[in-house]
């Protein structure tokens, strides 16, 4: 009998862990079947069974029964949730020419690694019986079973080393609690003016489109000449501490800001949006952030620098996704190119077959939704606009990116200085990993999806090798809306989802991110002492007719789920 933690929360974690193992390999057949479930409660019945009677005294027999029931009641309900959490994987975005199953199966597999890490050798062979009891159930070993077991066994006998430096700085930067920043202003003429529906009136469409490929025209030639004006910076340094402070500059896809030792800055860091413009407006008007560029520019020398930083994914889910959120960002950047860093995320990653334009992430629903009334032109134009996007931001050394860092393979292969960071290889892994709980994650799990994972100790080396002590990145869902995944003496990383809302109108009814409280992050620097601080998103003000101009009347072209 597996053998849990004397420590109650330790052992409850544990048994999470083992029921989200054995759910698992019920779906590895595709056929999670009654005899397999069956076998899960019963086995659940049987550990907590163990454990209350090693607990309580054999005289304390109605004890004993209370207790094993009361727990194998909450476990049976672990179960349940567990169950409907494995199959939510399957709505999950995926790559384009990826099978959702196979998707599913790498996601699987990782937390399978995961888990059997947390356990001792011994536990571990047990799970191993307890898994081949499973697996014989219903009768028939199923070909994907016996594989997906081989599969796993292998990946904890592999031994992958990792370089990390020797002498490396810790991390002094202040992690505050979650804090509650208030609305300075309710509104602003700024963002009325592009609150405007698609029109259902082909004339009237085709003026707004065209509206909208000015802008993005506009923010493609920016980029392009901040590129001009940095190129070539990023060759031959190996450090963001190579360069001097008060050094900015865009070279490539890559953006960096050295603040000069006396300075201080404010950056107001914004994850995924995916078409909830209410957050995005909430965000602006919390940090009243047009009102504090001006100010820096009249007195520069007695105010923070701002500086607005977006994570990417911008678009799809939600239902304001190009004229909402993407116009508005894009307008922000056009008003303030040197306060605003707008990322590129993995939705904002469009693809072209013989004249046909695809989102390479699936659902593509703002696609969808205008597909029907849009040109390829269009399209081919939003692919010009994602193409030009940088994938990431340098901060004195914090790292900004939308997913996370490279594969180990790709690194090895292509990383030979700062200015690799623009190979396309790599910066499209840097749109799609996330981080593991593990240490190290298996070359052969990294190569099994594009949503890749990579391990906590693969994340200190890669942040080794560029000099910096902090990720910030977006691209999952945390339902707490802010996550510090990794929080080290010699890193930190942290995850941040600024969609979602349970009474959000921004979203479908039938939204899963309706379950998220969104939030977004504020960053202090004070001459190299650094502060963040969460905040939550207060979107509420913004789903109404007299503070967004999009409620005032309903949409002309409905939203499309997929």
């Amino acid at each position: 009998m597996l053998t849990l933690s004397d420590e109650g929360p330790e052992a409850e974690r544990q048994m999470r862990a083992v029921i989200f193992y054995l759910t698992t390999f019920g779906y590895i057949d595709g056929d999670f079947d009654a005899s397999e479930k069956r076998f899960v409660r019963d086995f659940i019945e049987r550990v907590v069974t163990h454990r209350v009677h090693a607990a309580v005294e054999e005289t304390q027999a109605a004890l004993r029964v209370e207790l094993a029931s009361k727990y194998t009641k909450h476990f049976h309900e672990v179960f349940e949730s567990v169950d409907r959490q494995v199959r939510e994987l399957f709505t999950e975005a995926v790559a384009k020419d990826e099978d959702q199953s196979t998707f599913v199966l790498a996601k699987l597999k990782l937390r399978c690694f995961e888990i059997f890490k947390e356990f001792s050798e011994e536990n571990r062979e047990l799970l191993m019986e307890t898994v081949d009891e499973l697996v014989n159930a219903d009768g028939v070993v199923h070909p994907a079973e016996a594989k997906f077991r081989a599969e796993l066994a292998e990946l904890l006998s592999s031994d992958e080393e990792i370089e990390l430096i020797e002498e490396i700085e810790l991390v002094t930067v202040a992690l505050k609690p979650p804090i509650r920043l208030e609305l300075v202003r309710d509104n602003d003429e700024f963002f009325e003016q592009f609150e405007q529906h698609y029109s259902s009136d082909r004339g009237e469409l085709l003026r707004q489109v065209d509206a909208d490929r000015s802008l993005m025209t506009r923010v493609i030639e920016l980029l392009e000449t901040q590129r001009r004006q940095g190129l070539g910076r990023l060759k031959a340094k190996h450090s963001v501490g190579e360069f001097a402070p008060g050094t900015r500059f865009h070279d490539g896809h890559t953006q960096l800001i050295a603040p000069e030792l006396g300075s201080r800055h404010e950056l107001y860091v914004v994850g995924d949006l995916h078409g909830c413009y209410s957050c995005l407006k909430a965000v602006l008007c919390q940090s009243d952030f047009a009102a504090k560029v001006a100010l820096y520019e009249q007195s520069p020398s007695r105010v923070a620098r701002p500086h607005l930083v977006l994570l990417g994914d911008y678009i799809d889910r939600g239902l304001f996704s190009y004229n909402g959120v993407l116009r508005t960002v894009l307008q922000l950047f056009v008003q303030y190119p040197e306060y605003v860093t707008v990322l590129r995320g993995n939705h904002e990653y469009y693809i072209e077959h013989e004249g046909v334009v695809y989102g390479a992430v699936r659902p593509s629903e703002a696609m969808n939704t205008l597909k029907p009334h849009w040109s390829m032109d269009v399209f081919k134009h939003y692919i010009q606009l994602f193409d030009a996007l940088p994938n990431v931001l340098f901060f004195d050394k914090f790292m900004f990116v939308h997913a996370g860092i490279p594969r180990d393979s790709s690194v090895k292969k292509l990383y030979r200085d700062l200015s690799s960071l623009d190979e396309w290889e790599l910066r499209f892994q840097m749109m799609w990993s996330d981080p593991s709980s593990a240490d190290v994650i298996p070359s052969a799990l990294q190569e099994q999806s594009a949503r890749f994972p990579f391990g906590r100790l693969q994340c200190q080396a890669f942040l080794n090798r560029v000099g910096c002590h902090t990720l910030i990145r977006g691209h999952e869902k945390v339902n707490e809306g802010y996550r510090c995944e990794y929080d080290d003496e010699h890193q930190r990383l942290i995850t941040l989802f600024s969609a979602g809302g349970e009474d959000c109108s921004d979203l479908p009814a039938d939204s899963s991110y309706r379950l998220v409280t969104p939030m977004a992050l504020k960053l202090g620097w004070d001459a190299g002492v650094s502060e963040i601080s969460p905040f939550l998103i207060e979107y509420r003000q913004f789903t109404d007719a007299t503070h967004n101009r999009f409620f005032a009347r309903p949409p002309q072209i409905a939203h499309r789920a997929g």
